[in-house]
């Protein structure tokens, strides 16, 4: 398995002479059942370069990262094929911390679930498929007035 992890020391000796990234990794291995939608990903393409600003202790990463999901339809439940192709910076750094800055536990740095977590955040909330409303039926129930005051959850504080 391909991943895009290093130690601090190795992109320290690599920044200089082989900061470029190009790679395909699989990050199959972080879909969970708690996305409802999200059933596949493909290998995912990560090209880009890093730098290390010394003086902040900062290494940065600038990424292109270009894959495929495979989501279900919001009304049909089909499988839709969506590409995902954008770019991103991560900054990683062993003292300092904010929002814009992870900080490095350990020795290495791994940027497999970084990248997985910013392609959620890229993908689309819900996916309709093509041909989603040709198949659709709306199913439209009427309740009695009885039922709407049994059914209320007011309906107990009336009494």
């Amino acid at each position: 398995m391909i991943t895009v992890k290093w130690t601090i020391h190795e992109l320290k000796k690599r920044v200089y002479s082989n900061n470029e990234l190009n790679q395909v990794i699989n990050l199959d291995r972080f879909l969970t059942d708690d996305f409802n939608d999200l059933i596949d990903i493909s290998p995912t393409k990560v090209t880009g370069y890093f730098e290390y600003d010394k003086e902040n202790d900062i290494f940065e990463f600038y990424l292109s990262i270009e894959t495929t999901l495979t989501m279900l339809c919001s009304i049909t439940l089909k499988e839709v094929k969506v590409d995902l192709d954008f770019d991103t910076v991560l900054n990683f750094s062993q003292t300092e911390e904010d929002d814009d800055i992870h900080l490095v536990e350990g020795i290495t740095i791994d940027l497999d679930p970084y990248i997985f977590s910013e392609i959620i955040t890229e993908k689309p909330m819900k996916v309709i498929s093509e041909d989603a409303y040709e198949e659709y039926q709306e199913e439209k129930e009427t309740l009695t007035e009885e039922e709407i005051v049994e059914n209320s959850p007011f309906a107990k504080l009336k009494k």
